[in-house]
């Protein structure tokens, strides 16, 4: 009798260490890799596919064309605390025991030019990748929802630039830079601002003096020997310099002076070239800038609730010029989409709308 009590207690003991052990092996190993990858949505041809991978040592973030070909990498160090918590973040949710593919419901709205989401978990022995078409988080369950926004951050921490990173960054662009190199001295930070945007940007604004007045590499050039101060503009993203102006008038990348704005003070303008051959305030055009942000803009929101439809799906351009004609009337005669900003020609007189829509 007591041979039996300890046979069957034996192979409740092994039913219970082969319990604990199923549930172990169940766990998201630390040697996993997480993957967060978009593509298919209205963006920049250079970052059609934009590609995440975390594991315990590195955040890297990619960027690929519609050819798949690498454009740009972005690394940042991980540690295995924080890739801990990733795991946990993952386990807790319930990531393995979710669906292969999340689609709009019935009753749900209907988003457009999002693009497509997959987060993928890669293991030696186990792969899980969940697929959300479109890309829009009403579509996630909460747990994939929370998921989704710890590896967003951790995209923006790869693209992102410490302050202390910008200013070296900045100051070397500045010393190696023609103007300053040719005859620049004390050069000194005056200011620093981090901009919210996607990615951030770092506007540095530092002063320095020329032996001689001009600007630019001015070898073999007739120029006046004074003192002269300058102040330059550098905006410093994703680890280079996107912009730099000297004085307001001079820009240092393309090494030439910088364009200015058409004069609306009432004075004559000057003839910069940019006229319709019309008199008058309908014939002079502005240049207009819309900030680029993570934020659905005006004219995306407006093509999602259905208001227009187009024959194929349309450029930035062509539903940016047809939102504006469509509802303000406004005539955009130029757009390009640029990495910081939307850039419109309009007409003169159409300006001052188009700054109370947000334009600068």
């Amino acid at each position: 009798m007591i041979n039996k009590t300890i046979t069957v207690l034996l192979i409740l003991l092994l039913t219970f260490i082969a319990g604990c052990t199923e549930r172990q092996t169940e766990g998201i190993s630390e040697n996993a890799t997480i993957t967060h990858r978009t593509y298919g949505a209205f963006t920049l041809p250079e970052m059609q596919l934009q590609e995440l991978t975390v594991n315990s040592t590195a955040v890297v973030f990619t960027t690929s064309d519609n050819e798949g070909r690498f454009m740009k990498t972005y690394e940042k160090p991980f540690n295995e605390s924080a890739f801990r918590d990733l795991i946990s973040l993952f386990e807790e949710n319930g990531f393995l025991q979710m669906e292969e593919r999340y689609v709009p419901q019935e009753g749900q709205p209907l988003v457009t030019d999002v693009g497509t989401l997959e987060i993928g978990l890669i293991e030696e022995n186990r792969e899980k990748t969940v697929i959300v078409d479109p890309y829009y988080s009403e579509y996630m369950p909460e747990g994939l929802q929370e998921i989704d926004s710890a590896l967003v951050e951790l995209r923006a921490y790869a693209l992102s630039t410490s302050p202390e990173e910008a200013e070296r960054i900045a100051e070397t662009w500045i010393e190696t830079a023609p103007t300053y190199s040719f005859d620049g001295f004390d050069l000194t930070l005056e200011d620093h601002e981090v901009l919210e945007a996607f990615p951030e940007q770092h506007v540095l604004n530092y002063t320095f003096t020329s032996r001689h007045g001009g600007y630019g590499n001015r070898t073999d050039q007739i120029v006046t020997e004074a003192l002269t101060p300058h102040i330059i503009e550098v905006v410093v993203s994703e680890g280079e310099v996107k912009s730099a102006v000297i004085d307001g008038e001079w820009d240092e990348i393309a090494q030439q002076p910088l364009e200015k704005e058409p004069d609306n003070t009432g004075n004559e303008p000057e003839n910069t070239g940019n006229t319709t051959g019309a008199s008058g305030a309908e014939g002079n055009t502005v240049e207009m800038k819309y900030r680029v942000s993570e934020e659905k803009t005006p004219w995306d929101r407006w093509y999602e609730e259905g208001n227009i439809q187009f024959i194929k799906a349309p450029t930035r351009s062509e539903l940016i010029t047809a939102y504006y004609g469509t509802v303000y009337d406004i005539e955009l005669l130029d757009i390009q989409s640029g990495e910081f900003f939307y850039v419109a020609r309009v007409k003169e007189n159409d300006s001052a709308q188009m700054k109370d829509l947000g334009w600068t």
